[in-house]
């Protein structure tokens, strides 16, 4: 039995992947879940699917990484996206409002976008929108969303993995285009007291994109992005001293490349 030490400094079980991969037995030991309830939450439920992934395991590894679900699920990876961004974002969703709209504030200020206090916040995460160049439905997934009176914000969330490329109608677009089209063709549209639309890449070292700005006569889109590190630094989350410690753990734990 292989034991790793989480970032509350208690046991949990793991497997290695045949690349050197940490992956949780138990897909909940990878996530901040302090004080939500009940658990799991439905964002989470849909996550916990089959992947294909498993292949990378094999011996009692597999039998490991399979042992609590019956099946290898993304989430049980130390590398996994979504679970840094439920751990992040998760107990926002679930927590006091108060919290959402400081938290949005200060981050609105950091990406150069200084509004000013934020009420009346929503957050919700892994919600796809229509195609923008189909209009079809189950469009591009989006990692996380903020949505105040004024404001709508787009999020792409990465630790490892690049942008997404090769993505559109035509397979010449990457995974921010899009979200920046549809803000451009549908966002005043669809949200008229909006003016500022954001696309935000999140990522572990930064450089996954060049930050923009564009106005028309109906929006102000801006192009940003920002670290992991320096999000959970910002004022207002209620779990920002478990966020550094548990943001330090996936450092320390993840496979060096």
């Amino acid at each position: 039995m292989a034991i790793l030490l989480d970032w509350h400094e208690r046991e949990i079980e793991v497997a290695k992947s045949r690349r050197g991969v940490l992956a949780v037995v138990n897909p909940f030991d990878n996530l901040v879940k302090t004080g939500i309830m009940p658990w799991p939450p439905p964002e989470l439920i849909q996550k916990l699917y089959q992947s294909r992934q498993v292949r990378a395991f094999s011996g009692t590894d597999l039998d490991r990484a399979k042992s609590t679900l019956g099946f290898y699920s993304d989430l049980q990876s130390i590398h996994s996206e979504d679970a840094i961004t439920w751990s992040v974002f998760g107990p926002l969703i679930y927590g006091d409002p108060s919290h959402r709209a400081m938290f949005t504030s200060h981050l609105l200020s950091v990406l150069g976008i200084p509004l000013g206090p934020q009420q009346r916040t929503t957050m919700w995460l892994w919600r796809r929108l229509p195609h923008p160049d189909t209009l079809v439905s189950g469009g591009p997934e989006v990692d996380f969303g903020i949505q105040t009176e004024h404001v709508f914000v787009l999020g792409e969330a990465k630790w490892r993995s690049a942008v997404g490329r090769r993505q559109g109608k035509a397979r010449d677009k990457d995974q921010l285009t899009l979200r920046r089209e549809f803000c451009e063709k549908y966002g005043r549209l669809i949200f008229p007291r909006s003016q500022h639309f954001i696309v935000l890449a999140l990522s572990q070292n930064g450089g996954v994109l060049q930050p923009a700005y564009t106005k028309t006569e109906s929006i102000q889109l801006y192009t940003r992005e920002l670290t992991w590190q320096t999000m959970v630094e910002l004022p207002g989350h209620p779990l920002a001293e478990e966020l550094h410690s548990y943001l330090q753990w996936k450092k320390r734990n993840s496979k060096a490349v």
